[in-house]
């Protein structure tokens, strides 16, 4: 059996969307949309506020590149590649058509520099060379880029190649293009130079291209924090962007717009939605210890036990239903500790109702006891005593 503590807190409303917990339910819909598909959701608490047809396969042009980048954000946290290194683009990634940086073939190019413009200008010729660099060629990047979508549970997506120029047999949806957005805003790197508006891009050889950002939210909307365009004559005009205020952080997407003003008046408009009617607090929070406990086998009598995670509570303004949070600790911790080890539960319920769970977590490594180490143990307790 374990230990059970109730604790008076608000918690969360909802289990969380992008840690593989149901999906929750979707609240009465209030929103137009006149593009094919939509897809709302709050990215700190998870939960899904619209859909529109948002699980239809379709083609996303090159919203493709959350994706190339969540590939490389990666590549850079696993050592593979550091974004101070130069790239040698090859004669295949500077003939990339469409948006490009225009890069020189067989002339080096900072990475930092290749991921701005994919960025800001949607460069296809960049998203190549990195790819090439990165997993030796792009059929072989994007054998990546399925793989991770698979991880995710993007069961409607199938990538072909890492630009979204038109292919056969590419598609996506647009809730799996907001699973893969909120994956890739938890990235280090997310946030550099997804509100740049203008640059001048620097080529070896002196040479300059003016760069303009395809996301016009991150010069006019308040509060914006990134976004992909996309515009194919198959997939119509598409956008995926975030945005901040507070701890409300809404990351809308639509696909077959109209025309280009349409995609950011919708998205706009969700992303008003979530500002106007809803209210975020952080309940539980990775940083606030949450139990302290006896540990047995280590020079410490006790341990301080921590959320794994945080937890907000999101609730439509003037709710005032608020949920419990129940902590559950093992009868018996032992040393040694891994800092990621499950030592109980954050149980979260509303009305009686689990809604999620936490891991517990004592956030530090704690090594066993050795012989000398208990000897020495007893010896200051006798002392202090």
């Amino acid at each position: 059996m374990k230990k059970a503590l109730t604790l008076t807190l608000v918690c969360v409303m909802c289990a969380c969307f992008m840690m593989g917990m149901s999906k929750p339910s979707v609240p009465e819909q209030t929103l137009e949309i006149t593009s094919k598909s939509a897809f709302l959701m709050e990215a700190n608490s998870g939960r899904v506020l619209f859909t529109k047809d948002a699980d239809k396969q379709l083609p996303i042009a090159s919203m493709v590149k959350i994706m190339t980048l969540a590939v490389i954000y990666d590549a850079i946290e696993n050592g593979e590649i550091a974004l101070d290194e130069m790239v040698m683009v090859s004669s295949n990634a500077s003939s990339m058509g469409g948006s490009q940086a225009f890069l020189d073939s067989d002339s080096e190019y900072m990475v930092d520099e290749l991921i701005k413009s994919i960025i800001v200008a949607s460069a296809n010729d960049s998203c190549v060379a990195l790819a090439e660099r990165i997993a030796g060629s792009e059929g072989e990047f994007v054998n990546r880029m399925n793989a991770l979508a698979e991880k995710l549970g993007m069961t409607n997506t199938n990538y072909v190649n890492c630009t979204g120029l038109p292919a056969v047999g590419a598609h996506s949806s647009a809730a799996d293009v907001a699973n893969i957005y909120a994956y890739m805003m938890k990235k280090a790197q997310y946030g550099k130079h997804e509100k740049t508006w203008m640059y001048d891009f620097v080529h070896p050889s002196g040479r300059i291209t003016g760069l303009t950002n395809t996301n016009r939210h991150a010069r006019f909307y308040d509060g914006v924090t990134g976004g992909k365009t996309g515009f194919t004559t198959e997939a119509g005009h598409c956008l995926a962007v975030s945005s901040k205020r507070g701890n409300l952080e809404p990351i809308a997407v639509v696909i077959g717009a109209p025309d280009s003003k349409t995609r950011f008046f919708e998205t706009s408009n969700m992303m008003n939605y979530v500002f106007a009617g809803y209210k975020n607090e952080k309940v539980v929070s990775k940083e606030t210890p949450l139990a302290t406990v006896k540990i047995k086998g280590s020079m410490f009598d006790r341990i301080q036990l921590f959320a794994a995670g945080d937890y907000f509570d999101l609730v439509k303004k003037g709710e005032k239903d608020r949920p419990q949070v129940r902590v559950e600790i093992q009868d018996v911790i032992r040393a040694p500790i891994s800092r990621s080890d499950s030592l109980g539960k954050v149980i979260i319920t509303r009305q009686g109702k689990v809604e999620a769970e936490i891991d517990l977590v004592a956030g530090v490594d704690i090594e066993g006891i050795n012989y000398w180490d208990a000897i020495k143990k007893v010896t200051q307790k006798f002392k202090v005593a």
